[in-house]
């Protein structure tokens, strides 16, 4: 009845679904470059990378081959509507083209960035701390940045312009930046239509349920394997909270019902409703811990409960032929065996495992819960869980625990006994 009550309780309870957060994005792909070397994917990259943030969700904004005039406009655009939406939105900035690295600053290249001077950098690229500095303006709960721009560095002749890829940046709070590579290290364009980490980047972000730092390490992986070891993407993280480009699918209502149930029922640590469980969701995600707590609950109880010397006059029927041979014969896993009560000779161990309990596995169980079920429903009983439970009873001091009653009687507990001695054959 308890278990009932407490069943109906957890239905009924209302279920709020908390409302999906916005999500907005600015992709910028700059491939042709006006008095650089132009970059073959960069382009091709930022479509891949625009479109799987949109099956993912998000109002993505699109910036191709953008001069610095225009480059300057879409971040400024960017962190005006982040700041014009509340503190769940998701912002999210990808950048695929020409990047580098000055005095520990990266700055992003427009198509028409023209240098001869170090000191001219300031004026003809866009500081990628500026984009930090947009999106955190924004008080919102997460920002991701993702900087495709470690290609070869253009200006490597210019006097202190000379170092490969880009610096890595802190990240404020909140923040979760990702790199195509590591940092000061080139990362590789690629010979297909896409660069090895935008393609696994955009792979990544189709997978439902896969936390944003998982989705990541799923990139870096597939990337070293395409790079043969030559790139490793790297990220840095200072959120506070969750995220998943794509959630995992609903749960059913039946699936969510059992989930709901089943934490009440942990909590309880109460075998008898931790079996009630297991009759009513025995094919539940939750299953397998069901019956591991349960197993550990009857293993206490095992050990804390001393029972009364059994009064064998009272025994009748089946329990008649519980009482202990001379000598008692050996016992195989795969063979008949040839002692014990009339339900179990001329069975094996596994065989006897599917029959219905003589006994109830619980004291105090109600019997239709148990009468006409097997344990095996409730017990993972392999051959070698139930050599570890025959084992049992060759520990010293088991003479109790084989005088216990047991869900197929106690001659089935001497018989797994003498299989234990004879080495779980």
């Amino acid at each position: 009845m308890r278990f009932l009550t407490m069943a109906v309780l957890l239905l009924l309870a209302p279920c709020v679904a908390a409302a999906s957060e916005a999500r907005i994005a600015l992709v910028i792909g700059n491939a042709g470059y006006e008095a650089v070397t132009p970059l073959d994917n960069a382009g091709n990259d930022s479509r891949l990378v625009a479109g799987a943030l949109r099956e993912a969700g998000f109002e993505v904004t699109l910036v191709q081959d953008a001069g610095r005039a225009a480059l300057t406009a879409a971040v400024a655009a960017f962190g005006r509507d982040l700041r014009s939406r509340g503190p769940e939105t998701v912002g999210l900035f990808y950048y695929a083209g020409h990047g580098i690295q000055s005095f520990g600053a990266n700055y992003l290249l427009p198509v028409d960035a023209r240098l001869s001077d170090a000191a001219d950098l300031d004026l003809v690229a866009v500081d990628a701390a500026s984009v930090l500095r947009q999106m955190g303006s924004a008080g919102n709960r997460t920002n991701i940045v993702i900087l495709d721009a470690c290609r070869n560095n253009p200006f490597e002749a210019i006097r202190d312009l000379d170092d490969s890829g880009l610096a890595e940046m802190k990240a404020p709070t909140g923040t979760f930046l990702a790199y195509a590579t590591a940092p000061g290290a080139v990362a590789l364009d690629g010979t297909g239509a896409n660069s090895p980490f935008s393609a696994a980047l955009a792979e990544a972000m189709a997978q439902q349920g896969q936390p944003i730092e998982q989705a990541f390490k799923a990139v870096r992986r597939r990337v070293l394997e395409e790079t043969a070891g030559r790139q490793t993407p790297w990220d840095t993280s200072s959120l506070t909270g969750d995220f998943m480009f794509r959630p995992p699918p609903p749960l059913s209502a039946e699936m969510l019902a059992g989930q709901r149930l089943w934490t009440a029922v942990r909590a309880s640590r109460d075998p008898v409703q931790v079996m009630l469980f297991l009759r009513s969701y025995p094919d539940s995600p939750e299953a397998a811990e069901a019956r591991d707590l349960l197993a550990a609950l009857v293993a206490e109880e095992l050990d804390t409960t001393v029972p009364a010397p059994p009064d064998l006059s009272a025994k009748a029927g089946p329990a008649a032929a519980d009482a202990p041979a001379a000598e008692a014969a050996p016992v195989f896993f795969d063979r008949p065996m040839t002692e014990g009560a009339p339900e179990i000779v001329g069975r094996t161990i596994m065989e006897v495992t599917r029959l219905h309990p003589l006994f109830p596995p619980i004291e105090g169980l109600p019997e239709a819960v148990w009468k006409t079920q097997t344990c095996s429903g409730c017990h993972a009983w392999t051959r070698e869980a139930l050599c570890t439970q025959a084992q049992v009873y060759l520990a010293e001091g088991a003479t109790r625990a084989v005088a216990k009653d047991h869900p197929m009687g106690g001659s089935f507990k001497r018989n797994l006994r003498s299989w234990a001695a004879g080495g779980c054959r």
